[in-house]
């Protein structure tokens, strides 16, 4: 697990208690928010997420996936807050928590994993739980709990071969990580896999090369970042806003009181 130094362990704490304030007298605002969640915290057990989905539900309407894409792409401005969930790397609470859950609410989560972590032995998960992603002790999600998932009515999504920074130049190694992450999911579960979302997730994370390859490769791709705006690479990529499914709802609530435009 990563470990904050104390320097960033203060800084924390200080911005803990100012969303704790801020968010106790936010409003969702009206709009389309999609939340973009990776793992449960160890401490915490299922009931955490079951409670902030709860919390939440009062305040938003919960939508599938699917509609909240094809509602931003024709540019829709609700007269309420819409809420929908995506998460990135294909850990295996995906499996045992979120997606139960979110069923439970009547919803569906889009999945964003990466096939060499999937198919990953001993030693490649290691490696990529504790210097790729920073988060030891993870188990990734296997192919049959994907096919599972897509069944049930969840859709499994591209996040690169080895959650790969693409903001390189090197078109070969580009094509492999995004091309080949979209050909070897669709030979295993089955289904199109129409949705591309790029590792890190800020703008700085990829570059033009990178985007056009992915916007050319599949119908939809996401970034985590620059959340006041629906769309960034002039229109390209959807944005979506960070949570963890163990945040105090009033830091959910913050972040999603902004009134987000297209432009």
């Amino acid at each position: 697990m990563y470990n904050p130094n104390p320097s960033q362990r203060l800084r924390g704490f200080v911005r803990q208690q100012v969303l704790n304030v801020l968010g106790a007298w936010a409003t969702p605002a009206p709009g389309i928010h999609i939340l973009n969640g990776h793992r449960i915290a160890h401490e915490n057990e299922p009931h955490t997420f079951k409670t902030l989905l709860q919390e939440l539900s009062q305040k938003v309407s919960f939508i599938k996936i699917e509609e909240a894409v094809e509602r931003i792409m024709r540019k829709e401005q609700p007269h309420k807050p819409l809420v929908a969930f995506t998460f990135d790397d294909g850990f295996m609470e995906c499996y045992d928590i979120f997606a139960p859950l979110l069923e439970e609410f009547g919803t569906n989560a889009l999945f964003f994993v990466n096939p060499n972590y999937v198919d990953g032995d001993a030693s490649y998960i290691e490696n990529f739980n504790n210097h790729v992603v920073l988060t030891e002790g993870k188990t990734p999600l296997r192919w049959s709990h994907l096919k599972e998932l897509a069944k049930r009515g969840h859709i499994i999504g591209a996040h690169t071969m080895d959650h790969y920074m693409i903001n390189t130049n090197d078109e070969q190694t580009l094509r492999y990580q995004i091309e080949n992450c979209k050909s070897v999911i669709e030979q295993q579960i089955q289904q199109p896999c129409n949705f591309f979302a790029f590792p890190y997730g800020r703008l700085t994370h990829a570059n033009q090369l990178s985007i056009d390859i992915a916007c050319n490769t599949y119908k939809h791709v996401f970034s985590q970042s620059n959340y006041k705006h629906y769309f960034s690479f002039n229109g390209k990529v959807i944005n979506r806003r960070h949570f963890e499914p163990f945040w105090p709802i009033n830091h959910i609530t913050y972040f999603i009181s902004c009134n987000k435009t297209y432009e």
